[in-house]
């Protein structure tokens, strides 16, 4: 019996001990720790679609930074814009790094190859970029850039009132110009006054040789041209291209082509380009981009910012789960850096386009 006392008094020793060495070691007035919260970024941080990746990486961050949440961090993973790359990425976000939701894809393509991935893991993706009509048929995908479907009516309506009547359309041949370049093609003909496609190509992403393409489109005698790319040197190449083969027809881009890379690479071929183009940013969001990085928003930097936003939203709604930021992010609304935002029952938004020229060598409001 003493013996047995004896035992009882030595672990209750031990057990205070460790107990106070505990206490000793944490700070002062520490709580536990909470759970972090991982959100992934996923799209193009190399390749030749980076310029577009690094912009909106540039805007989710910036949100990062305004939204205050400590214990919420964000990862990357780089697609290069690429289907397979995307799903490689994604996989590796979701299982490695357990992310609850992703800003991104960036392409559409690659936005649409990674989706079934999202949704079988119940991980939310949102997009500041990808525009593909198809994409709202994604039930996990959101977007913070409205669909081409809008777009694409915006193109057709803006080329008839400016008088042309004989189209051509350069178009990437992947999901983003695809699904632009089909209502473009579709709504064109619907306008006032009626207009003509006159030549429909299609080139493969990156591609940087289309003399065939726009040797077909020059024979075709079109008085406007509509390219449609999300690749800077396909577009840079297309421009001078049309130049060196005396295409004389207005040229129109979609937003795609709105970036400072553009005009760099094309030089007095970008001259008179129209790009119409989602919003750049209010002049809020540009000011703090400008403090921040020391230069303007790039192309969907803010689309980004609120993206990550909208997710922030959600987390400070209480969701933690992938199924609970779903559930929050239907019910978020607020005026955000690009718009307004809130989210239809795909998960779309709204949006109105500006027009933007290039005039000697700058982007101008058009």
């Amino acid at each position: 019996m003493k013996t047995s006392n004896w035992k009882i008094r030595y672990l209750l020793t031990g057990l205070i001990l460790t107990l106070f060495i505990v206490a000793a070691c944490a700070p002062p007035g520490s709580a536990p720790k909470e759970e972090t919260i991982t959100i992934g970024f996923l799209g193009p941080l190399t390749g030749d679609a980076a310029s577009y990746g690094l912009s909106i990486l540039k805007g989710a961050q910036l949100a990062v930074k305004e939204a205050g949440l400590t214990d919420v961090k964000l990862v990357t993973e780089d697609s290069k814009c690429d289907p397979k790359e995307a799903v490689s990425a994604i996989n590796k976000l979701i299982s490695v790094n357990k992310v609850q939701a992703i800003v991104g894809e960036v392409c559409s393509g690659a936005t649409l190859a990674a989706a079934p991935i999202a949704e079988q893991n119940k991980v939310v993706m949102i997009s500041a970029s990808s525009t593909s009509p198809e994409i709202s048929k994604q039930l996990w995908v959101f977007r913070t850039v409205p669909s081409d479907a809008l777009q694409g009516a915006f193109g057709a309506e803006l080329v008839a009132k400016q008088g042309y009547k004989k189209l051509a359309v350069l178009y990437s041949n992947e999901e983003y110009g695809l699904g632009f370049s089909k209502v473009l093609l579709e709504e064109f003909p619907k306008q006032e006054g009626g207009g003509e496609i006159v030549a429909n190509e299609a080139v493969e992403r990156g591609t940087v040789d289309l003399r065939t393409q726009l040797t077909k489109i020059k024979a075709a005698s079109p008085d406007a041209i509509y390219i449609i790319s999300n690749s800077p040197d396909s577009a840079v190449a297309a421009l001078k291209q049309i130049k060196e083969l005396g295409i004389e027809a207005a040229v129109y881009g979609s937003e795609g082509l709105k970036s400072d890379d553009i005009i760099k690479g094309a030089g007095n071929a970008a001259e008179g380009l129209i790009v119409t183009s989602v919003s750049v940013g209010n002049i809020g969001f540009i000011t703090k981009h400008q403090k921040e990085y020391g230069s303007e928003p790039g192309p969907f930097a803010a689309q980004a910012y609120d993206a990550y936003r909208a997710l922030a939203e959600a987390l400070k709604a209480g969701a933690t789960t992938g199924e609970q930021i779903k559930e929050k992010l239907a019910a978020v609304e607020f005026d955000g850096a690009s718009g307004h935002i809130k989210f239809d029952v795909n998960g779309d938004v709204s949006g109105n386009y500006d027009l933007y020229v290039v005039e000697e060598g700058k982007w101008v409001p058009g």
